[in-house]
């Protein structure tokens, strides 16, 4: 295993909205194979190791191939006095390899202190998914990748998710003005912010409730359901059913979120709800190879 040894500043964050807590503990980054046997980066990372190895291709590649907004960059230089930007990435992800030097490209030409941005690789494995070895994206909600959060006084401003609303450049000047901004994936924000985030079984009813005001502000169905895996990998398993049913009540004509419902109850053991829901895959699509699979392991 090839290790990267970077010292760096530790930092935790205790919930959304979070402040950042410094400590002087060493990070020491690495290399690690995921579950498909694929290398990737793994915690704390520097800039410049994103311009070694196989890294190095799509970091160059869309770095240099960015057309920076030149006009907003005078804007962004004294906003960005003082403030952290701290970027949740995976070196397996495709939307990571685009956003992530672009966004670099940004922060360097507005003249950013490179000691601002704080760069953490998450796995994609299953029992790790979107998480980091030291764990830096506990409690902080992050749900896609790459996640850029950006922090004033040690306290998140907000966060642009995955993609742009409008341009990189756009987006971030709305965070540093204070202005209203909502990232993607609206549903998820919603559910964080208004209805759960305990982990507690919400019955049929309270989630159907939900269905009117949340289907509106998904665009398809894996938006949920990458939440929903999110949780099963920490170990939240009713917040993971709570995600999981209330996919199946906004697309109940998709067999995808009964087959993801049943793997979230059978990854917690509930063999019986786990095979009803396989069943329940197999009714809609009946060469499912997946939900034949698992009924026949239960």
């Amino acid at each position: 295993m090839k290790k990267i040894f970077i010292v760096a500043i530790a930092v935790i964050f205790t919930a959304c909205n979070q402040h950042i807590i410094s400590s002087s503990t060493p990070i020491i980054n690495t290399e690690i194979l995921n579950e498909k046997r694929q290398t990737i980066l793994a915690g704390h990372c520097s800039i410049s190791s994103m311009q070694m190895g196989s890294y190095k291709e799509w970091y160059d590649k869309s770095y240099s191939s960015y057309n920076i907004d030149s006009s907003i960059i005078p804007q962004l230089q004294p906003l960005l006095q003082n403030k952290t930007v701290e970027i949740f990435l995976g070196s397996w992800c495709g939307d990571s390899k685009r956003e992530v030097p672009r966004m670099l490209k940004i922060l360097q030409a507005a003249s950013i202190d490179t000691s601002n941005i704080k760069i953490i690789f998450v796995d994609n494995s299953t029992a790790t998914y979107k998480q980091s070895p030291q764990h830096e994206e506990e409690g902080k909600c992050i749900h896609h990748v790459p996640t850029f959060i950006v922090y004033e006084n040690n306290k998140e401003l907000n966060r642009i998710v995955e993609t742009p609303i409008i341009s990189l450049e756009k987006d971030l000047l709305t965070i540093l003005n204070h202005e209203p901004y909502q990232p993607n994936y609206k549903a998820i924000l919603y559910w964080t912010q208004h209805v759960n985030r305990k982990n507690k079984t919400k019955d049929d009813e309270e989630l159907k409730e939900l269905v009117g005001i949340l289907k509106p502000l998904c665009k398809h169905q894996g938006e949920l359901n990458a939440f929903g895996y999110v949780l099963l990998a920490q170990k939240k398993y009713k917040q993971a059913i709570n995600i999981f049913k209330l996919n199946t009540f906004i697309y109940p004509d998709k067999s995808g979120v009964y087959d993801s419902l049943g793997e979230g109850y059978c990854t917690m053991g509930n063999k019986e709800q786990a095979k009803k829901n396989y069943e329940k895959v197999l009714s809609m699509d009946p060469k499912n190879e997946n939900a034949k699979k698992m009924l026949e392991k239960l």
